[in-house]
C-alpha cells in the first residue's frame, strides 16, 4: 500500500485545482493508497520561507531549526512514498503559500564540503498537479520545470498531471469527463 502525502498550495478552497486534486487523491484512496492531505495555507510558520541560516546543514537531523508546524510537516515527508504538489499557476510559478513549505524542504538535503550529498527523499516520487489560466508552452511547463528538476537532484522519479488553459469557473472544471478522467488516472497511477 502506497503511502500518499498531497500538499495544496491553493488558496481557493473550492477552487479548481483542489477539485482535480481530490478527484486524483480519491482515485488513489480507491487503489489501497494511504492519502494524508495536508493545506500550506492554514500551516503556522515562524518566518515566511527559509531564513538561509543553514542549521538545517549542521545538524544530522533532516530537520528546519525553526521548529515550526512547517517545519514539523516538512519532517515528515520522508515517511511517505509519493509526495505531491497541488497549486494553481501563479506568475509562472507556485502560490506563494507553497513556495514557503517548498523552500523549507532545503533541510531534507545535506550537503557536504565534500561535494557529497544525502537526500532524505531519494527514491521516493515527486508528483505535481497544477492548473493555469494560461498554455503549457512558456507558462505552464516553467512551473513542472521547477518540480522536476529538484526532483532529478534529489533522486526521485518525477510525474506531472497539468491542466493548461482553465477558463472554468471555480471548482467546476472537474464537471469536464475528460478532465476528471484524467485526473483519476493520475491518482490510480500514483496508487501503482
Amino acid at each position: 500500500m502506497k503511502k500518499i502525502i498531497c500538499i495544496h498550495g491553493g488558496p481557493r478552497k473550492n477552487g479548481n485545482t483542489r477539485a482535480v486534486t481530490a478527484l486524483a487523491m480519491d482515485a488513489a484512496r480507491r487503489q489501497q493508497a494511504e492519502i494524508v492531505d495536508i493545506d500550506a495555507t492554514t500551516l503556522d510558520f515562524k518566518v515566511p520561507g527559509c531564513l538561509g541560516c543553514h542549521k538545517c546543514q549542521k545538524s544530522e537531523e533532516f530537520l528546519c531549526s525553526l521548529g515550526d508546524q512547517v517545519a514539523q510537516t516538512v519532517a515528515t515527508l520522508p515517511a511517505y512514498d509519493v509526495i505531491v504538489l497541488s497549486t494553481p499557476l501563479y506568475w509562472w510559478s507556485y502560490a506563494a503559500q507553497l513556495k514557503i513549505f517548498i523552500d523549507r524542504m532545503y533541510s531534507l538535503c545535506k550537503f557536504g564540503e565534500d561535494g557529497k550529498y544525502r537526500m532524505a527523499l531519494a527514491g521516493r516520487k515527486l508528483a505535481l498537479i497544477a492548473t493555469a489560466g494560461g498554455p503549457m508552452e512558456n507558462n505552464l511547463e516553467l512551473l513542472e520545470m521547477q518540480w522536476r528538476i529538484p526532483a532529478e537532484m534529489m533522486g526521485c522519479s518525477f510525474e506531472s498531471c497539468l491542466f493548461p488553459n482553465v477558463t472554468a469557473a471555480p471548482g467546476t472544471l472537474v464537471d469536464d469527463r475528460a478532465i476528471a478522467a484524467k485526473a483519476r488516472e493520475f491518482g490510480k497511477m500514483l496508487a501503482c
